[in-house]
């Protein structure tokens, strides 16, 4: 379903498919060059961790959806793909807040925004370490704040995803990778199974399965690029991207990378660009 934005939202609700298996994880309403939401994952309002909002895009291509979390009255951290196309010095992008009926109540321009400078959107289809920005709104716009973790987690490390993406992920006869459900603020939980190379990384469900409890063994999917991995209430990363793996069996398995916020490279790019 094609987006539409002027004073606010109407409605927040898209499909989204792709032709690769690893790719960044955000979702535009007619054609997706990023995808990942937090399957099995379990629907919650807008005042739970309110610190992580839906961000808008627009563009000639249509208008995207990703995730991100304000760590200060505002700023958010968030994917670098999920900016990248967009004028930083006026960019066409939104934080909108969402009724109970998943419309968009009300919306805030962003006033500029700053990318990792060493992110390549060519490099691994844009998902990267260096996949990494920070958007600045006008001050006290944040709902709620999220403070971000001095040191990385360590590996069997307990963790909680929130985003805006897909809750589905497939394949389709053709081998692409399709979703639904984006549009709708979800939150699940998983364990960290590798820090490598700037990535915190871990496997989940593609779907809900009937046999696991929802909210178990969730991942990220289309829509929840920039959305917050949280590991004892403190941010230590965001989301990139990640695809569908063979598990055992015929089984597929959702594998998901996220930014490491306490690599030396995120934190000399967030010293820089964070408001002191």
């Amino acid at each position: 379903m094609r987006m539409t934005f002027g004073q606010a939202v109407t409605k927040v609700s898209t499909a989204a498919s792709l032709s690769i298996i690893l790719t960044a994880c955000g979702v535009e309403s007619d054609s997706i060059h990023s995808n990942l939401d937090v399957t099995n994952g379990i629907e919650i309002s807008e005042e739970t961790y309110a610190s992580v909002v839906l961000l808008v895009s627009v563009t000639e291509e249509g208008q995207s959806i990703c995730t991100a979390t304000f760590v200060n009255d505002q700023q958010v951290v968030t994917a670098g793909h999920c900016v990248y196309d967009l004028d930083p010095n006026e960019p066409s992008l939104y934080y909108v807040h969402l009724n109970e009926q998943g419309e968009g109540e009300y919306s805030v321009k962003a006033k500029s925004f700053a990318i990792n400078p060493d992110y390549d959107m060519t490099v691994n289809n844009g998902v990267n370490p260096q996949d990494l920005a920070v958007v600045t709104f006008p001050e006290d716009t944040a709902p709620a704040v999220s403070q971000i973790s001095f040191k990385t987690p360590a590996v069997g490390s307990e963790l909680t995803i929130v985003g805006y993406g897909n809750n589905r992920n497939y394949m389709e006869e053709n081998g692409k990778l399709s979703g639904s459900g984006a549009g709708t603020k979800r939150v699940g939980d998983n364990i960290l199974r590798a820090n490598s190379s700037g990535f915190l990384s871990f496997y989940g469900l593609p779907e809900a399965n009937g046999v696991v409890e929802a909210g178990e063994q969730s991942a990220s999917a289309s829509g929840d690029s920039g959305g917050p991995m949280i590991v004892g209430n403190r941010l230590v990363g965001v989301t990139s991207g990640g695809g569908l793996s063979q598990g055992s069996g015929d089984s597929l398995i959702k594998v998901s990378h996220y930014v490491d916020l306490n690599s030396p490279e995120s934190r000399r790019f967030l010293s820089s660009a964070l408001v002191k």
